[in-house]
C-alpha cells in the first residue's frame, strides 16, 4: 500500500465508509508504527513525515466534523515508550491515550465484527416520587409548577432543572412530620435538582436521591445511590450529610462528587472545594480539595491526591478515563447508552486515559475502542466484549 492509498484509507474510515477488511488493513498498518520492523522509506517515505501527515489530516477532519467523536489517530510519539506502546486518539480536539501492557496478536477481520446498531446517548430524564407516593416523569412534565404542599412548591425550569421553592412569608410548623421526595434517573438519564436550602445536585445515570422537602433541626441529610455532584449551600448551624451505602459524608458548604454504584468495587468521594469528612464504621478521614477518598468493600478508606476535574467530567458532558480498565469503561457505557454488557474470554489488563464526548453515539465510541483491539458483537441492546 502506497502512502497516498494509506491516506485515502484514513479518509474513508473517517467518513464511515471503510469495509471490515479495510478497517483490519488500517489496524495492521497502525501496528507497524508500534513495532521494530524494517521501514521501507522508498515506498512510504520517512516514517516521521508520514506520522505528521496522518496527524495533520486527522486534525483537519476534527475541525470539519466538530461535535462528533468518530475521529482518531494512532500515531505520534510512539518511540518515547519502551515497555508499552501508546495509541494517540483525537476526539473533537481531545487526546486519548491507550496504554497497552500486554502485546497481543493481530485480530482477523472475521473476529472484529461490525457495529451496526447505533444507540443514542442519554438525556435529561428522571422520575420524581412525591411524599404521597405519586410519580412524575420529569422529561415529559410541563414547564412550571409541578406540585405544591403547604408553603413548598416544586417547579420544572425550561432548561431541565427541578427547583424547590419556599414561600418567604411562611413559617414551617416545627412539629409537622418531615416529608421526603425521591428523584430517580434511569439508565440513559441524568438530571439536576436544586434542594429546598439552595443546594445544587447533578445526578448521573441510574442514580437516586432521597431528600426532605424541608430541612429542619440541626442537620441536613440526604441519601444517594449511584453518582451525584453536589454544590452545597453553606450553613454552619446545620451541616449537610450525604449517606451513600455504608459511608457518610459531612460538609458545611463545599463542592464534591460521590460515585456509589452497587456494581463498582468502591465508593469514591472527590473534593473540589471546601472540606468534607468521610465516615464508615470506625474509619474517619477528612479530605482537602484535590483529594479523593475511596471506601473499599473491606470498610477501609484510603485518601489520595487526584485531578478532581476527572471525577466530574460526566457532569461536564464527557466520559473521562484515568487509567481505566475495560470493565470500568463498559460500566459507564452501559449506564449511559442503556445497554447490557457481557464478556467472552479473558479481558486484557489494558488501561485507557482520555475523554470522549457523552453526546457521541454508541457506534462512535465503539469504533474508537475497536482500534485498540477490543472487539464487540452487538445484538439489539446486548453488547458482547471479546479480546
Amino acid at each position: 500500500m502506497t502512502q497516498p492509498e494509506f491516506l485515502q484509507l484514513i479518509d474513508k474510515y473517517l467518513a464511515g465508509n471503510a469495509s471490515v477488511e479495510e478497517e483490519q488493513l488500517l489496524l495492521n498498518f497502525f501496528d507497524s508504527f508500534q513495532e521494530e520492523i524494517e521501514w521501507d522509506e522508498n515506498l512510504f517515505g520517512l516514517k516521521q513525515k508520514l506520522e505528521d501527515k496522518m496527524l495533520a489530516r486527522l486534525q483537519a477532519a476534527v475541525k470539519k466534523n466538530t461535535g462528533t467523536a468518530n475521529v482518531f489517530s494512532m500515531a505520534k510519539a510512539l518511540k518515547k515508550i519502551a515497555a508499552a506502546t501508546i495509541g494517540l486518539v483525537i476526539i473533537t480536539g481531545a487526546l486519548v491515550y491507550h496504554l497497552k501492557k500486554v502485546p497481543r496478536g493481530p485480530a482477523t477481520a472475521q473476529q472484529k465484527g461490525t457495529v451496526k446498531f447505533d444507540a443514542e446517548p442519554g438525556q435529561n430524564k428522571a422520575i420524581l416520587t412525591l411524599a404521597d407516593g405519586s410519580k412524575l416523569e420529569l422529561n415529559s412534565a410541563k414547564i412550571g409548577v409541578l406540585a405544591k404542599a403547604g408553603h413548598m412548591s416544586v417547579k420544572k425550569t425550561k432548561d431541565g432543572q427541578l427547583i424547590y421553592l419556599v414561600a418567604p412569608s411562611k413559617i414551617a410548623d416545627a412539629n409537622a412530620p418531615i416529608a421526603f421526595n425521591t428523584i430517580n434517573t434511569p439508565v440513559g438519564g441524568q438530571y439536576q435538582v436544586i434542594l429546598p436550602d439552595g443546594t445544587k445536585v447533578w445526578l448521573n445515570a441510574a442514580s437516586s436521591l432521597k431528600y426532605p422537602t424541608q430541612f429542619k433541626g440541626s442537620q441536613r441529610m440526604v441519601e444517594l445511590t449511584g453518582e451525584a455532584y453536589f454544590e452545597v449551600t453553606k450553613n454552619a448551624a446545620m451541616p449537610f450529610y450525604v449517606k451513600a451505602n455504608n459511608m457518610q459524608v459531612k460538609v458545611l458548604g463545599t463542592h464534591f462528587n460521590i460515585m456509589a454504584y452497587d456494581n463498582e468495587p468502591a465508593i469514591k468521594t472527590t473534593l473540589l472545594e471546601g472540606s468534607v469528612q468521610l465516615s464508615s464504621g470506625t474509619s474517619n478521614n477528612r479530605l482537602k480539595p484535590g483529594q479523593q477518598g475511596v471506601l473499599n468493600r473491606n470498610g477501609q478508606i484510603t485518601v489520595s491526591d487526584v485531578n478532581a476535574e476527572h471525577a466530574i467530567a460526566w457532569k461536564n458532558g464527557y466520559f473521562e478515563f484515568n487509567r481505566s480498565g475495560i470493565h470500568e469503561i463498559m460500566n459507564q457505557l452501559a449506564r449511559w447508552y442503556d445497554i447490557e454488557i457481557a464478556y467472552q474470554g479473558n479481558m486484557p489488563d489494558d488501561e485507557f486515559v482520555g475523554k470522549i464526548e457523552r453526546s457521541a453515539k454508541l457506534s462512535q465510541v465503539l469504533n474508537i475502542l475497536k482500534l485498540s483491539k477490543i472487539h464487540f458483537v452487538l445484538d439489539n441492546k446486548k453488547l458482547t466484549v471479546t479480546p
